[in-house]
């Protein structure tokens, strides 16, 4: 019972449909909207006329009182957390501090976050994350915007004049997270209103990777990428274990974890008041695919080898070999996700000739194996 509206729901469905495809095949029931009599909930006696013998749904889609039935239940929350079920659950503050990363690695040192009131817990884990780790940068400053009850029941004309004012209120250019990319929309409508170009005066971006609204907004948004359908298989699978009583009914949640930023115009620019840092991180970004090395990063740029050091340890922490390393580590993992491609064609497209040198790289990044990685990310079909 998951609403499928939005693409996070629908990859945890998908990923339901993948296990079911692969163990079952389960007899899988649903409530058709327009057939429902108007009903906006799924209720126990609904359930119970179904003899269903186990459960995945989402808070706004059936009622709270489920619980009468003693069936098996994977929950994936909205506001609360359960401490009944398993819960679907995103590592939020994992996002927030990617989203850091992501911006920062443009080159921005003023930060700035737009989330919903803290009653949506995974945008209060997402705030939280992101504030943490911008305050763990030197020379970094960070503002929050929280859509607060208050501000929700003013009518939308007055919602958007309070984020237009806050938006011009910050100091350009800055980069803004924005905790889902439903809110994106709102957003851009209020940087336009408030005369900010996107993203010659703010960067954003958004987490879900919903491709229609991330098309929808104009110039096409950035956003975060996790792999739902590998959630929705996970937790298909704990369903499986509770239905036929190898796991226990509570004490077990599933996760889903962000894995990249997929990068589209609303960030495509590069540390603004910084020529030379910026031309250094596109061709680093250019080349990710090809084995370069930080004697050809400074050839393209006019500025000596400690003073571009100091830049990339000023502005990312780390040095210009380990941003070579993260931005082709960062090229694999997409690679690894999203096609079939053997292992050693990846280090091919890489321009790593030796598979385990490959592996080495890429293990030092990820705490795992190419192959790790793989089976625990990609996506089952």
């Amino acid at each position: 019972m998951v609403d499928t509206a939005r693409a996070y729901e629908r990859g945890l469905v998908r990923g339901v449909l993948n296990y079911s495809h692969l163990h079952g095949p389960w007899t899988l029931l649903r409530r058709t909207p327009l057939a429902s009599g108007g009903k906006s909930r799924v209720s126990p006696d609904d359930l119970a006329n179904w003899d269903a013998d186990g459960v995945i749904w989402r808070e706004s889609d059936v009622s709270p009182d489920i619980g009468k039935l003693d069936i098996p239940c994977v929950y994936a929350p909205n506001t609360k957390v359960s401490s009944c079920y398993p819960n679907i659950l995103t590592d939020d503050a994992a996002i927030g501090r990617m989203a850091v990363e992501h911006l920062l690695g443009l080159g921005y040192r003023h930060l700035a976050f737009y989330g919903l009131e803290q009653k949506y817990h995974w945008s209060n884990g997402r705030r939280l994350g992101f504030t943490g780790a911008a305050q763990g940068v030197a020379d970094c400053t960070c503002a929050v915007y929280d859509l607060d009850s208050k501000r929700m029941r003013m009518d939308r004309a007055a919602r958007q004049r309070k984020l237009r004012d806050w938006l011009a209120s910050q100091p350009t250019p800055f980069g803004l997270m924005v905790c889902t990319d439903d809110c994106c929309v709102d957003c851009f409508e209020a940087c336009h209103n408030a005369g900010l170009r996107v993203p010659e005066d703010v960067a954003v971006v958004g987490v879900g990777n919903d491709e229609l609204i991330c098309d929808f907004v104009d110039p096409p948004l950035s956003s975060i990428y996790w792999n739902t359908e590998q959630t929705g298989y996970d937790a298909a699978e704990l369903l499986a274990g509770m239905m036929d009583g190898t796991i226990p009914r509570e004490g077990y949640d599933v996760c889903a974890e962000p894995l990249h930023v997929v990068r589209r115009q609303s960030t495509d620019i590069a540390a603004p008041g910084d020529p030379h840092f910026a031309a250094a991180l596109r061709f680093i970004r250019d080349h990710a695919t090809k084995n370069i090395h930080v004697e050809d990063v400074l050839r393209h740029v006019p500025v000596s080898r400690r003073v571009l050091y100091r830049r990339f340890k000023a502005r990312l922490g780390r040095s210009i070999y380990a941003e070579i390393r993260r931005v082709r580590v960062d090229r694999a993992s997409t690679f690894l996700i999203e096609s079939n491609l053997p292992i050693h064609e990846i280090a091919l497209k890489l321009g790593c000739e030796d598979s385990k040198n490959f592996s080495r790289l890429f293990r030092q990044e990820k705490k795992m194996s190419p192959a790790q990685y793989r089976k625990k990310y990609a996506v089952y079909r």
